[in-house]
């Protein structure tokens, strides 16, 4: 039997709020071996040679260096900002101190790439209405306990700019969210009037370093207040899709407890995808066609 996309009303309140919630489209098996598979990564990898490189998501302090610009066809491990001291000692274990793990877990990791890459998924784009699906960014958000950073409110499109935007993030809880541990939160609808009026380049000849930079005739949006956005309940091996526009944040982690996650973005390979975003495969060539495929697994 075929795969299934998004049912009608599974569309209808996708386009009306520009996030869509599909509990237990991970198994509880699933959910285990994603859960474990970054276990044993953050586990595995090496101190030595690692450059310690910190990830941010203040414009401000956004990370930019080489490490982070020739991720996009590796697994790399990137810190927590207060998981070291003043004095640049790490203050936690490593297995506890990594913010995220990317930029190619779906092509790279056979676990993560089976929940990437699959029928289903080709389906959701498809229903979404993709005619040319890529996938070109996947990682695992740790959200460590006690240190897990705040996420500021952003939009995903920002980040991965298509002419006209197009990016989705498939977004899946490894662990149940809740407010104590970060959880996500939504502005429900703003999709449809924050347009995506900036985007992170790469600046200084590609080599290192990334700015924000406006879009042409793009007004800027107006700040959401605190109480437009929402936390819906997202229990371990849900699905929660986000339209690329739309306006979402989560806290910082208070609890004893992370709270991991798996995304990947994709985009729509029709539009353009130009050499001015951070992220390009191979590094020093405009995307594209170089993405993975939805439309082939």
């Amino acid at each position: 039997m075929a795969a299934q996309g998004l049912t009608q009303e599974q569309l209808e309140a996708f386009n009306c709020d520009g996030f869509l919630l599909l509990p237990k489209e991970l198994s509880p098996e699933r959910v285990s071996a994603l859960y474990n598979e970054t276990a044993s990564l953050l586990k595995s990898f090496a101190l030595s040679d690692h450059p310690l490189t910190r990830f941010s998501t203040e414009e401000r302090a956004h990370v930019g260096d080489e490490y982070f610009l020739t991720s996009s066809d590796k697994i790399r491990y990137f810190f927590e900002q207060e998981a070291f001291s003043e004095s640049g000692e790490l203050l936690k274990p490593k297995e506890q101190a990594i913010n995220k793990i990317g930029h190619a877990l779906h092509e790279l990791n056979d676990e993560f790439k089976r929940d990437s890459i699959n029928d289903r998924n080709r389906a959701i784009a498809q229903s979404i209405g993709y005619k040319n699906p890529l996938v070109l960014q996947s990682m695992v958000i740790c959200k460590q306990p006690e240190i897990g950073g705040k996420v500021p409110g952003h939009q995903d499109s920002v980040f991965l700019y298509t002419d006209p935007p197009s990016a989705i993030g498939f977004w899946y809880a490894l662990e149940d969210c809740t407010a104590e541990n970060g959880a996500l939160t939504f502005v429900p609808g703003s999709h449809k009037w924050a347009p995506i009026a900036k985007r992170m380049v790469r600046v200084d000849g590609n080599k290192q370093g990334t700015a924000f930079i406006p879009i042409k005739d793009v007004p800027t949006p107006r700040e959401p207040l605190d109480e437009e956005y929402v936390m819906p309940i997202c229990a371990a091996g849900t699905l929660v899709l986000i339209h690329g526009n739309l306006l979402h944040k989560s806290e910082k982690n208070f609890s004893t407890k992370s709270r991991y996650a798996y995304t990947f973005h994709m985009i729509e390979g029709d539009y353009k995808y130009d050499a001015l975003n951070w992220l390009q495969i191979p590094p020093t060539t405009e995307g594209g066609s170089n993405f993975t495929s939805l439309l082939t697994s």
